[in-house]
């Protein structure tokens, strides 16, 4: 079994975005920021291989020209060469796990040919959503629209590779999609995410994508502002919290740019980072 990370690239957005009503006094002695209140934001990406199945779980912005140049994106990787640096094939990727299908986590589902053609980039695997998160990129509320690229996943649906799961079918342990990986769908930040628990013989991880995107999000009352709902992303972020530390899991941060990963510990009923693991750190 073999488990690594992707840096696929980074991008910046307003402080106050990423950390809500926390007071930029605390939050930016924990976390860098410019002059202009700009944080620098990570797009991490999990591979896992299982033997038989090989998941990504979630694909970064890609390589298509989104424009948004507000976000400033830069150092965007290739993931296809990424992972031909770690031995593997786009086309041995059997199934894509997307958090949600905002244009930083999905794009780079699809890619342009040389001819102008949109095909998929991981051909051959089954690609992860809810039903929910997929009704709602098609048709998002006025406030989410412009998080929502068509033809981030527009490619998947029409070769048949979309698999979408229902929020009202949710077992009460999660959907097991195989032994070893298992799904919860989580709202708050926006509708019906998935977070992944993954059990590996090197340990059991949590990716949840935007539930909880940095190590500063641990603390409960450190929200995003851009989350569709303040009370239900506090709410359900402790649920996750405190499974994953049940699970003894490593939660890994999509978005730190500092921290890749923290050990989580409990003390007095709440969840804080034990042990964290710097961006530079290979998992």
């Amino acid at each position: 079994m073999k488990i690594f990370t992707i840096e696929s690239g980074f991008f910046s957005t307003d402080g106050g975005a990423m950390f809500g009503v926390m007071s930029r006094k605390v939050w930016s002695s924990k976390y860098p920021v410019d002059q202009e209140n700009r944080c620098p934001l990570a797009m991490r990406c999990l591979l896992v291989d299982y033997g038989e199945r090989k998941v990504l779980f979630d694909t970064g912005v890609g390589l298509k020209p989104v424009g948004m140049s507000y976000y400033r994106f830069h150092d965007l990787t290739d993931i296809e060469k990424a992972l031909e640096a770690h031995g593997y094939r786009a086309e041995d990727i059997t199934d894509v796990v997307l958090s949600h299908l905002h244009f930083d986590h999905c794009g780079g589902c699809t890619k342009f040919l040389s001819d102008g053609r949109m095909v998929m980039t991981f051909p051959n695997a089954r690609h992860w959503t809810t039903v929910g998160q997929w009704e709602n990129s098609l048709h998002p509320k006025f406030w989410e629209s412009d998080a929502y690229l068509k033809e981030n996943m527009q490619a998947v649906q029409e070769a048949g590779r979309l698999q979408l799961l229902r929020a009202e079918d949710e077992p009460a342990q999660g959907f097991e999609l195989f032994p070893g990986l298992r799904l919860r769908i989580v709202q708050g930040h926006t509708f019906d995410q998935l977070v992944s628990f993954i059990e590996t013989d090197q340990g059991n991880w949590v990716f949840s994508g935007d539930v909880i995107p940095m190590c500063m999000h641990i603390t409960q009352g450190c929200i995003a502002a851009i989350d569709n709902c303040a009370l239900a992303a506090a709410e359900e972020k402790v649920r996750i919290l405190h499974e994953a530390y049940q699970t003894g899991s490593r939660l890994l941060f999509y978005h730190d740019a500092r921290t890749a990963a923290a050990d989580l510990k409990r003390m007095n009923g709440h969840i804080s980072a034990a042990i964290s693991y710097p961006a530079t750190a290979q998992i």
